[in-house]
């Protein structure tokens, strides 16, 4: 079967990989120039950490591993007031932890496709036409090519779903958040730790990415704005949200780049059916989670397996969409719930929310509320233990 997909993120890179392996002929296409750069930083445990397994790549990606020993929590004077250790994270976790750089992961799943599967960067679908035996496909720079599948793994914005499926407002649910993260130089002296600093409805993030001297800020706050600024005016508008906040925002604001700023809105994606005809969704093109699950990169990478295992084992096309999706909706669901209640009290939109959220976070950092911790992660467990 000859299917593209577009996107090269880690979906698109993963499912990619399995339909190689399998007999298949992919071929990717990112509409990035050479590849996706930038990033942050990710969680990467259970279903994605079993995934890399099966491709070879757990033992390269826990050699990069971004070096913090703990979570920490600090007052607007930097003096810690909770912390999370390690130790106490891989047991809520119950299995193999990795904290990584999505970059670090995205680069791992190229390289494990290079000389294996066709990737056109620089190249976007403009048009689609889906015929009884294809799906006619229009590029952006004017060539046409068929496919027999076409998977869309272009993200929580995707053009592809948009194409076969509608605009994304009838899929978006906004969760009144949005993000905004960039590199800074390190010179903070914080050490291995990721430092967490909350005021009522914003929190600042800083921890190391594992390049010597640079770290990530990283920041969160409450909008009722469905969707970010234009990219030249998001410094100003981080700038707005965060002007009066204490600790070291203020320096991390003065060293916010003036143009290449990732910033975007907390938007999952509920949709009633991941494929129609010959064209599927992958990862957060139908079940974004957004970062408060802690799960996306594992669940993409979930999603590209399960596409391609399904496709394997079904002859048929319908069917393989039909088994894929009825395999993971379920688990995107419930990780999506969690994401929701957790992001409501990751960010209190009041003092004495916020006062609330220091006395508990103080209290249940300890071995005896593993199980409560443990709730809060979600599913920690991998769904592919049947297979």
């Amino acid at each position: 079967m000859k299917v593209l997909i577009s996107g090269g993120g880690i979906a698109g890179l993963t499912l990619a990989y399995w339909l190689h392996h399998w007999g298949h002929t992919p071929i990717v296409v990112e509409r990035a120039p050479h590849g996706r750069l930038g990033g942050y930083g990710i969680d990467f445990f259970g279903t994605g950490y079993d995934v890399a397994g099966r491709m070879g790549m757990a033992d390269q990606l826990a050699a990069r591993q971004l070096p913090t020993d703990s979570v920490c929590y600090v007052d607007g004077s930097g003096r810690v007031t909770a912390r999370l250790e390690r130790r106490l994270l891989e047991r809520v976790i119950g299995g193999p932890y990795l904290a990584l750089m999505h970059t670090t992961l995205e680069e791992a799943l190229g390289e494990a496709v290079r000389d294996k599967v066709e990737i056109r960067y620089g190249h976007r679908i403009a048009a689609i036409e889906q015929r009884p035996g294809d799906v006619d496909v229009a590029f952006a720079d004017g060539g046409r090519e068929s496919f027999d599948l076409l998977v869309g793994a272009d993200g929580v914005h995707s053009v592809t779903r948009e194409l076969a499926f509608g605009s994304e407002e009838r899929f978006a649910r906004h969760l009144g958040f949005a993000m905004a993260c960039y590199p800074v130089a390190d010179t903070y002296g914080l050490g291995p730790r990721r430092v967490h600093y909350n005021e009522p409805g914003r929190q600042t993030v800083l921890y190391p990415t594992g390049r010597p001297g640079e770290l990530i800020a990283l920041f969160l706050y409450r909008t009722s704005a469905r969707s970010v600024p234009r990219r030249t005016k998001r410094r100003s508008a981080l700038c707005s949200a965060f002007s009066d906040m204490g600790w070291l925002t203020p320096q991390l604001l003065a060293a916010a780049p003036q143009d290449d700023l990732f910033m975007d809105s907390l938007t999952q994606i509920a949709m009633p059916s991941w494929h129609a005809g010959r064209v599927a969704l992958v990862g957060d093109a139908c079940g974004a989670m957004t970062l408060t699950s802690a799960q996306g990169a594992s669940m993409a990478m979930a999603g590209g397996y399960l596409l391609a295992q399904a496709l394997h084992q079904h002859d048929d096309h319908r069917a393989a969409l039909h088994a894929y999706e009825a395999r993971l909706r379920p688990a995107v669901q419930q990780r999506q719930q969690r994401a929701r209640t957790f992001a409501r009290s990751l960010v209190p939109a009041t003092g004495i929310g916020l006062a609330a959220q220091s006395t508990v976070t103080r209290l249940v950092l300890r071995d005896a509320f593993t199980g409560l911790l443990r709730r809060g992660y979600g599913d920690t467990t991998s769904i592919l233990t049947r297979t």
